[in-house]
């Protein structure tokens, strides 16, 4: 199969070029410059240069492309929602429409659970949820526009979307973030973080995307997950422990998390600042929103079975 991947420099994009070249595929991907072919062509990629401004001049390499393996967002949580909607929104509407001109079978999209996110709790739902009406994150919002608009679009590929709940493993910088705020007291529990979160590890998201290029019908979403919810504080904890990084102690409450972050947010913008606030309403629910998805349509539809579990996945992480 020959399969184009876009973000292929990054911490998925990286493992699912990597797992298709093991497999005997012919992967493209899409390099912005000299640093991105060399990590490209380092992973076994063949590179197309160019952006997402410039799809006319190189969408013909395209052509003969069975799929579109579309990992490419900026993860970020603040900034314009003009840069939101250029990068990610208007960026996928436009691969997908030269994705459709050149005749690609399959338009697979790299989606997230925070387009479901706002304040409340997500237990035991599936992908049926109707979106809310404001995602807690520009991030989520940019996500959930994105799936609409990829949607609502006339398609002669196959339109699937996953999303995943937070990646983690081997080469993780949001774990490396977190273990910044640490080390700085910067971080505390909310509520001891009792409350269930999901995760999925790197290589089950290339597992779910690697069945997605040749199972699933047009339209479908599938949440991929760990299959193992459990409370954020004792998953976090291990995560930190095989990084040689103590948990910390202190801890507030959700109540008074939650106010804080939308007072600063507000603050944030009414000044216009930039740079990301200290405290947002995406990171409180990231360890306090209650969250267990039912994942039976992608292992029913798919014949998705997670190929990491997390005895092995945090042995990776020494």
């Amino acid at each position: 199969m020959k399969v184009f991947v876009t973000g292929g420099t990054g911490f998925l994009g990286q493992k699912v070029i990597q797992r298709l070249k093991r497999e005997g595929h012919t992967v493209l991907a899409l390099a912005r410059g000299e640093a991105s072919i060399k990590k490209l062509e380092g992973a076994g990629a063949q590179c197309v240069s160019g952006t997402f401004e410039n799809i006319a001049t190189w969408e013909k390499n395209l052509g003969g492309v069975d799929a579109v393996v579309h990992c490419a967002a900026p993860v970020v949580f603040w900034g314009k929602w003009s840069d939101f909607d250029r990068d990610m929104v208007q960026a996928t509407v436009n691969l997908h429409a030269a994705a459709d001109r050149n005749g690609v079978k399959r338009f697979i999209h790299i989606s997230s659970e925070s387009v479901l996110q706002d304040r409340a709790p997500l237990l035991d739902i599936d992908e049926t949820l109707p979106y809310p009406k404001e995602p807690n994150s520009i991030y989520g919002r940019a996500k959930k526009e994105t799936e609409i608009a990829l949607l609502g679009k006339d398609s002669k590929s196959i339109r699937i979307i996953l999303r995943p709940t937070f990646i983690w493993g081997a080469g993780d910088k949001a774990l490396d973030a977190m273990i910044e705020k640490i080390r700085a007291g910067q971080f505390m529990w909310i509520d001891h973080g009792k409350e269930s979160m999901e995760m999925v590890h790197v290589e089950n998201v290339v597992q779910a995307i690697v069945l997605a290029l040749s199972k699933g019908n047009d339209k479908d979403i599938y949440f991929v997950t760990d299959d193992n919810p459990m409370p954020a504080r004792e998953f976090l904890t291990q995560l930190l422990k095989a990084r040689g990084v103590d948990a910390p102690v202190k801890n507030i409450s959700g109540g008074l998390a939650r106010a804080g972050a939308g007072i600063v947010e507000g603050l944030w913008k009414l000044l216009g600042i930039k740079n990301p606030p200290p405290l947002s309403r995406f990171e409180v629910a990231f360890v306090s929103q209650p969250r267990r998805y039912n994942i039976s349509r992608i292992k029913n539809n798919l014949g998705y079975k997670p190929v990491m579990d997390l005895k092995a996945g945090l042995a990776g992480l020494k």
